[in-house]
């Protein structure tokens, strides 16, 4: 299994493209051009106010205005480098650009993981860990590609840099992290741990004085954005920060993400306990090495001769020791401030791409340590059956989930086109509003255009037979909303297929994705059952008289048809 020729390095790499390539095709496939709730401040708002600014000192007071308690750089120079070759703003351009970092961030490991000089084998249990299904939110929502995404890349290229003494292209790329977003300002005590243990000293006083000055001025002007409330959050519940932390580092075993909260991050908690235990037991190691060669402290010694002013360890050692302090760093905030908006957070799916990366880490740490080459083959073929074990339960997880979402999408662009709201902002409230005038002028200019797929549907409701059809889907009105219930509905992987619901008069078309219904069993790993349904708010729509129905797409011919007559008061 472990010979190397060109015969059996064909088989790896092609096992290795396999997570890559359908992690790919998942975000070109499902990938919708549309901007969804927070989308819009560092994209389509940028972008307007960027084009009606009247001087180059107010378009660069632009690039590093603050969004929420970001400054995404990197993030708004992607879309203005989009702008300035089509003169357009396309939201499935956003997402591969973001997916391009995350291979960037794989390259980085390649060239990492060749300087170990183990068999290509070994290499395979990452990409399985790294290009997960289930931080689909990261992959598939504009603001988040292009904040997790680039920081992870230049969190590892920093690390990368500075692990092999490029000091001055590891310190551009720590500030390239840090305006991307705000994990990023963890650059800069994952570069000291690299550089304090390897003696470096006078580019540690560097790396400090650039840290200062870059989180001092990504902070300036920066309200507290309520983190002061965390803090009294943390005095009163203290374990929910230390449970916090193990779970969003085990967030890929998040295997179960329809149950309890109490159950889902359960596996989450232990394994990340359990990896810990080997991590402080290796930064242990590091660290018992340094203070022998720094200080003469007792403690590990090791038979390398070093230099005087330097203590040597390897590459690999002083990366995995960067990224792997960037990650704790990183945890230990989330689990402070996070947990006061419920413990959910810390296995959402937006953050998942850190616990992919800590596995990566980890298991990096363990095949590179000194075993014997029978204990890390043993634990080679354990990484890569729990690494294909976690990614086909995941894709089966989740593939549901992106399939649905794109759908949601797709007929809520329609409603934001016609109906003035649609994509996260509550119907007729002032956020819908700023969104409906941002985006109608976005369109006047000639900057963006609505997809086609929500008016297909649209025209499709007109074509339908005016009679009624249906008579086992169950419509109520119930208090303030009306209730949809189709006992006959079921999900499907395809874009196309759906089952829609529709408001129509003469004056106006309202559209609604039924919801499949969630499976309330005692199979842990089955999250949907027969049958979908939906409840509207009146507020959703404006007064009138409606014709209620359903459409169903993914044939040549429509199907559906109208179920009833509703008045909104």
């Amino acid at each position: 299994m472990f010979q190397v020729n060109k015969t059996n390095k064909l088989f790896p790499v092609t096992v290795a493209l396999v997570p890559i390539l359908i992690w790919v095709f998942v975000i070109l496939y499902y990938s919708v051009d549309l901007p969804w709730l927070d989308d819009f401040d560092p994209f389509p708002d940028f972008l307007h106010k960027w084009i009606g600014a009247s001087s180059a000192s107010g378009q660069l007071r632009l690039l590093f205005q603050p969004n929420n308690e970001h400054r995404m750089v990197v993030g708004k120079l992607v879309t203005l480098a989009y702008y300035w070759v089509t003169g357009k703003l396309n939201f499935t351009f956003l997402h591969i650009a973001g997916a391009c970092f995350t291979l960037g961030t794989l390259f980085i490991f390649w060239r990492v993981f060749r300087q170990t000089k183990l068999n290509i084998w070994y290499f395979l249990p990452i990409p399985f860990l790294l290009f997960q299904l289930q931080y689909h939110l990261v992959f598939l929502w504009a603001i988040c590609s292009l904040q997790h995404q680039p920081v992870v890349l230049f969190v590892c290229l920093s690390m990368y840099l500075l692990a092999n003494k490029r000091f001055t292209l590891a310190a551009l790329s720590g500030l390239c992290a840090t305006y991307a977003m705000s994990s990023g300002i963890f650059v800069w005590p994952a570069g000291l741990m690299v550089l304090l243990l390897s003696g470096r000293y006078k580019q540690l006083a560097i790396w400090c004085l650039i840290a200062v000055a870059g989180v001092s001025l990504y902070f300036y002007g920066m309200s507290a954005q309520g983190n002061e409330s965390s803090f009294e959050f943390f005095a009163k519940y203290p374990h929910l920060s230390f449970l916090g932390f193990f779970a969003f580092l085990g967030g890929l075993f998040d295997l179960f993400p329809e149950k309890r909260i109490e159950v889902r991050t359960a596996l989450p908690i232990l394994m990340s306990f359990l990896i810990m235990i080997w991590i402080v037991r290796w930064l242990w190691q590091l660290f018992s090495e340094w203070t022998v060669r720094a200080f003469g402290w007792p403690g590990r010694t090791s038979s390398k001769s070093v230099k005087s002013d330097e203590h040597e360890y390897s590459p690999v050692q002083m990366f995995l020791l960067g990224v792997i302090t960037f990650l704790l760093v990183n945890a230990i905030i989330i689990g402070l401030l996070r947990p006061r908006f419920g413990f959910f957070v810390m296995v959402v799916s937006n953050y998942k791409m850190y616990p992919a990366l800590f596995l990566v880490a980890a298991y990096l740490t363990f095949i590179t340590s000194n075993l014997a080459e029978t204990s890390r083959k043993l634990l080679f073929r354990a990484a890569l059956g729990v690494s294909m074990l976690i990614w086909i339960v995941s894709a089966i997880n989740y593939l549901p989930v992106i399939s649905e979402r794109s759908k949601y999408l797709t007929i809520n662009g329609y409603n934001q086109e016609f109906n003035g709201f649609g994509l996260g902002h509550v119907p007729f409230s002032a956020g819908a509003a700023y969104v409906d005038s941002l985006m109608k002028g976005m369109v006047e200019m000639g900057v963006y255009q609505y997809p086609e797929g929500g008016k297909a549907i649209a025209q499709r409701v007109d074509a339908l037979d005016a009679k009624p059809a249906y008579s086992n889907i169950l419509v109520k009105e119930e208090g303030s909303q009306i209730y949809i219930n189709d006992p006959a509905g079921s999900i499907t992987l395809s874009k196309d297929k759906g089952e829609y619901v529709f408001l129509k008069n003469p004056e106006r078309t309202y559209l609604f994705k039924m919801e499949p219904r969630k499976y309330a069993g005692r199979n842990i790993f089955r999250q949907y059952e027969k049958g979908a349904d939906i409840a509207i708010p009146n507020s959703a729509m404006l007064p009138g008289s409606y014709n209620v129905g359903i459409i169903r797409t993914g044939n040549p011919v429509p199907e559906g048809g109208i179920l009833r007559k509703i008045i909104i008061p």
